[in-house]
Parts: structure tokens; sequence; C-alpha cells
């Protein structure tokens, strides 16, 4: 489990150095995309959670 929690931060490190690469109105883009899968992310998990009880 730590070495997926080194490559996440790996990873994060080269999305931040992409980032400061890329021009204001792609990373307002990309942002909303992220928030999207956030969102996605946490109704499956309310699902599975209403599914367990």
């Amino acid at each position: 489990m730590m070495g997926l929690e080194v490559r996440k931060e790996q990873e994060i490190e080269n999305m931040v150095t992409i980032l400061k690469q890329i021009e204001l109105p792609d990373i307002l883009l990309l942002t909303r995309d992220a928030n999207t899968l956030l969102m996605r992310q946490k109704e499956s998990e309310n699902m599975r959670e209403k599914e367990v009880v």
C-alpha cells in the first residue's frame, strides 16, 4: 500500500510540473474536469455504502 502512496505523490508532482507550463484557461478546464471526477467518485462511494447497509 505504501508503494501506491509513493506512486500517487510522484504523479501529483508530475501534474504540478505540467500545470506550471500551461495557460490559465487550460488550468481552469482541468480544474473543472477534476472536480467532476471527484464528484463521480464520491457518488460511487455513496452508492457502495448504501448497498452494504
